[in-house]
């Protein structure tokens, strides 16, 4: 059985699932430090701080046009220690319009830390997995 602190983990990521296709831009950002490090899919290779991660989100809400973005973590597994926690799972990022739902898996870490008695998002780390004869980037991987 989840304990209280991954029951809370969960209801931010549930909140962040939501956030999405909404494009509440302030809301996803509202469990992000301020000192926030982010491997994002694209470049540069680290985003630091929480105004560089606001860009990589709001860039990417806006690339969804008039189509509804979604995201989600259907395998997502949690585990906390004291004011530590660490959140793990295939992503499934897409958008939906209205000749239907196109999405692409990656693979998504994320560290939690409990500051002033709230769970932070510390650092993430996102990536495609890539073919090694010729370095690029597999988007079209299914679990």
């Amino acid at each position: 059985m989840a304990g209280a602190d991954e029951r809370e983990l969960r209801r931010i990521h549930e909140d962040w699932f939501d956030r999405t296709p909404a494009k509440d831009l302030d809301g996803l950002m509202a469990h992000i430090a301020e000192d926030v490090v982010s491997y994002e899919h694209d470049q540069p290779l680290q985003h630091v701080g929480l105004p560089a991660v606001r860009e990589v989100c709001r860039t990417g809400l806006e690339a969804a046009g008039a189509s509804t973005p979604v995201w989600t973590v259907p395998d997502l597994t949690i585990l906390t220690e004291g004011d530590l926690a660490v959140a793990w799972g295939l992503n499934r990022m897409g958008i939906r319009g209205p000749d239907g739902e196109q999405a692409s898996w990656s693979r998504g870490t994320r560290i939690f830390q409990r500051r002033r008695g709230e769970w932070e998002l510390v650092h993430q780390h996102l990536s495609y997995p890539y073919d090694p004869e010729t370095g690029a980037a597999q988007t079209d991987r299914q679990p």
